[in-house]
């Protein structure tokens, strides 16, 4: 069974994507907004550095077009109360994320942690997981709440998984599996994905096996989006990352590229992870051929991402859907 044949073109896909969903969005971005502009004078600057106009808006735009393909109306204000806590939810792993890892910038920018130290920025990320909660739980559907609860549980494992990928001596560069990895995406990443996609199906009543079918989607989108991301930070230059190029090596953090190369390079892994020289690492990383090797696995996940489309009701919006997918693997950041 083929996937579906989408006539939208790859670079133009998320703007297709965001086009079909403007006035939603819209009304996302003014609950951000109205969120951030609070009358606390400590916390409304913060949660503005992180919360009006930052980011693509992905998430939220893939909860607001799947809600477009429910037979029934969705509720418009469910609708934007699942978009906005999956965008919350979103924000505040990126907050913690950066916490964890003592991340000075983020696509260019300083992050929250730079600017107000470590306190500060834990407390926001926890207020941004309590408003994200606040809102699955607006949405009145308790399938929707049980899973943003499992979702939070998937994302703290993610959380500790990650912290075993940090490169700490020998067990971690050689023994860590693809297995461990996809898992820790999975929470990671994925998660999110199956949340906004899964999540809207369920408030939008479709039927059990296109449900279903949302899960498949998202999560292998999410996997394939992080696959690739790991990708690009041996392949994109800095300014396209904005951060280093091999940054997450340089950081400790063991992807899916520097797994490949430890089982294709051999002796020269061995040698080049008992150094302190990371730039040998990135260079060996590069022409070992794992880049091509982890490329293949995520056009893998794409592939099954828009298979399962199949089961969704034919139009724009899976076309849509379709072309993000195929994009996802043509992008530069």
């Amino acid at each position: 069974m083929s996937s579906p044949v989408s006539t939208l073109p790859h670079p133009d896909a998320i703007r297709t994507v965001l086009a079909l969903v403007h006035s939603g969005l819209t009304r996302v971005e003014s609950s951000l907004t109205h969120l951030s502009e609070t009358d606390d004078a400590i916390l409304a600057p913060m949660l503005s550095a992180v919360l009006p106009g930052s980011g693509k808006r992905l998430r939220p735009a893939l909860a607001l077009l799947i809600g477009r393909m429910s037979a029934a109306t969705a509720d418009a204000d469910a609708l934007n109360q699942m978009a906005v806590g999956v965008e919350l939810l979103h924000t505040a792993s990126l907050v913690h994320d950066d916490i964890v890892d003592e991340s000075d910038t983020r696509h260019g920018g300083a992050t929250l942690y730079a600017r107000v130290g470590n306190a500060l920025a834990v407390l926001v990320g926890d207020y941004l997981f309590s408003q994200a909660a606040q809102a699955c739980v607006a949405t009145g559907n308790l399938h929707v709440v049980r899973l943003f609860a499992e979702t939070l549980g998937a994302m703290a494992q993610g959380q500790i998984d990650d912290a075993n990928r940090v490169l700490g001596g020998r067990h971690s560069w050689e023994a860590l599996s693809r297995e461990r990895y996809y898992r820790t995406i999975g929470g990671k990443t994925a998660s999110l994905f199956v949340l906004a996609c899964q999540g809207t199906g369920l408030l939008t009543g479709l039927d059990a096996p296109q449900v279903n079918a949302l899960r498949v989607y998202g999560e292998n989108l999410g996997l394939a989006f992080q696959v690739f991301d790991d990708i690009l930070d041996f392949t994109a230059t800095e300014a396209e990352l904005g951060k280093p190029v091999g940054s997450d090596l340089r950081q400790g953090t063991i992807t899916l590229p520097v797994i490949l190369m430890r089982d294709v390079a051999d002796g020269r892994f061995r040698a080049a992870f008992e150094t302190e020289d990371v730039d040998l690492q990135v260079r060996l990383v590069q022409e070992s051929g794992a880049i091509p090797l982890a490329l293949s696995e995520a056009e893998t996940l794409v592939a099954r991402a828009r298979a399962a489309l199949l089961e969704l009701p034919a139009g724009v919006e899976r076309d849509a859907l379709d072309a993000l997918a195929a994009y996802v693997t043509h992008r530069t950041q």
